[in-house]
Parts: structure tokens; C-alpha cells; sequence
């Protein structure tokens, strides 16, 4: 968990529009942190035999891609250091992520707008599964800094490291901590009984939840708690839409059933289908 702002960042990319939106971010929050960018472009290890004379000198297309980066980041004043590999591209990110001591990883996520939403790819999944750092899927367009983030917390150490994250990485934005709660065997029970007596309970373990919390001096004035009965997934997705959240942090690994949320299918669905970015930690172990 990050408990300094990133001396590095790695914004990985296929050259496709669709990590336009993840370098614009990449350089912003670069410009900010006063970090480093390392921008990485990983090419397929052995091209096709038939290709046409041109297509067959490696060094040739590294060029031809170090060309388009350098002209996309042309007028922008951002520094950085381009790193052409081949090979797997999750191996070969999380590899570069290591050797570069990146505090950060930023991609993009493919787009299939015919069904009007997003796809993870097995790129990201592997990454957001095995990166050591934070991962950032880039979707919305930046417009400045985040000024508005949800956490979502199941009360997890996942959840609260997810949490300290936020705080540190993005000391100036509105926190909004988020648990959703459902009520168990609830057709055998009094539903407006129970739906109160669960609230209190997960408003009473969120404020101890909170009181674990490591992070800057004044923290507390920046956090904005909210309990809601219902679905994880759908809320979140919902109060995003609803009050355009530019950013959502999850935590990798869950006491409960948020595991399975977390890092299985439904975790995949959620993070594919949010309309706004969101940055994943992978609790160590």
C-alpha cells in the first residue's frame, strides 16, 4: 500500500485510441506527483512469415512505434522514457513494472461500442490479479484531478488499504467510503425490522472500521461515509452514474463474499461496465 506518491509511473499502451485517455491521465498525474513516466509498448514476439519486406526488419517497427509516442506527447512538456519490449504483454508489464520500480500502473480497456460497454481483456484482468501496485484502468477523459472518489469496503484489510491509498495518492479529492449491505434469510424475517437493525449494525462497523485508518493529518474531514441495503455491484454502478464519479478504488481481496466480488467474475463485470475509471490494490499474500 502506498504511503508516498509514486516516483514512477508506467502507463502501459498498444498504440490503439483506446489508451489515449490512459496517457492524457498518465502524463497528468505525472505532472502532478513530479514523477517520472515510463510509457511501454509491448510487440508481439515473432511476426507472421508472409509478411511484406517492409513488415520484417524488428528494428524497423520499434522505430515506427517510438515514433508515434514521441508524436502523441509532442507539445505537452512531459518528460518520459519510452520502453519498447517483446513478449507476453501482461509478463512483460508486470516485469517492467518491477525493474522500473513503478509506484503505479496505467492502461486503457478495450471498448466494444455496439454493446455500449467495456471489456477487460485478459491483459487487464491479469494485471489488476497480479500487480504488486496499484493498477489504473483508464475509461473517462480527463479533466483535471480526481475531486471525487468512491471507495467500496466490505471492512476487509483489503478494503482498508485500498482506503489509505486513496488518501495518500490523491490528497485533495472528496472520499466517498461505500458498503452495501444485505439482510440474510431475509423472507424469514420482519424485512423493516431487520433492514433497520442491519443498517445500524454496518453504520456502527464502518465508523470502527474507520477509526484503523492510517493516513495525512485532517483526513477524516475529506471522507464521506454511506451505508446502503442492496446489491454491491448494482449500487455502486448506479451512485457513479448518478453523481459522476470520475474514480472508483477497490481492494483485490475480501473477507467475505467481496473476495469472489473482488477478483472473480463479478468484480470483471463491474470494473468492464463502470463508466469512470478505477484503480484496483492487490493485497500482498
Amino acid at each position: 500500500m502506498p504511503t508516498t506518491l509514486p516516483r514512477t509511473i508506467l502507463l502501459a499502451t498498444d498504440l490503439s485510441s483506446r489508451c489515449d485517455r490512459a496517457q492524457h491521465r498518465a502524463m497528468l498525474l505525472a505532472k502532478g506527483w513530479g514523477a517520472k513516466l515510463c510509457i511501454l509498448h509491448v510487440m508481439p514476439g515473432e511476426g507472421p512469415p508472409d509478411l511484406p519486406s517492409w513488415r520484417r526488419d524488428p528494428a524497423g517497427t520499434e522505430a515506427r512505434a517510438e515514433r508515434q509516442i514521441r508524436a502523441d506527447l509532442a507539445g505537452h512538456g512531459t518528460a518520459c522514457e519510452v520502453v519498447l519490449a517483446r513478449g507476453d504483454a501482461a509478463e512483460t508489464i508486470l516485469a517492467q513494472a518491477t525493474a522500473q520500480e513503478a509506484g503505479l500502473i496505467v492502461t486503457g480497456v478495450a471498448r466494444n461500442e455496439m454493446l455500449g460497454r467495456a471489456a477487460l481483456g485478459a491483459i487487464v484482468d491479469q494485471l489488476v490479479s497480479q500487480a504488486p501496485v496499484p493498477v489504473l484502468v483508464v475509461k473517462g477523459r480527463p479533466r483535471g484531478a480526481y475531486a471525487e472518489i468512491l471507495v467500496a469496503t466490505d471492512f476487509s484489510e483489503s478494503a482498508r488499504q485500498a482506503l489509505q491509498a486513496a488518501l495518500h495518492l490523491f490528497p485533495e479529492a472528496r472520499i466517498t467510503v461505500f458498503h452495501a449491505f444485505q439482510i440474510p434469510f431475509e423472507g424469514f424475517v420482519g424485512h423493516d425490522a431487520s433492514r433497520g437493525e442491519m443498517h445500524s449494525l454496518a453504520v456502527a462497523e464502518l465508523e470502527a472500521f474507520l477509526q484503523h485508518v492510517h493516513a495525512p493529518p485532517g483526513w477524516r474531514a475529506r471522507v464521506t461515509p454511506l451505508v446502503e441495503y442492496g446489491e454491491a455491484g448494482a449500487l455502486i454502478a448506479d451512485y457513479v452514474q448518478a453523481r459522476d464519479i470520475p474514480l472508483v478504488v477497490l481492494g483485490t481481496q475480501g473477507r467475505s463474499g467481496l473476495a469472489r466480488f473482488l477478483v472473480g467474475s463479478t468484480a470483471k463485470r463491474l470494473l468492464a461496465t463502470l463508466p469512470c475509471d478505477t484503480m484496483t490494490l492487490r493485497q500482498p499474500g
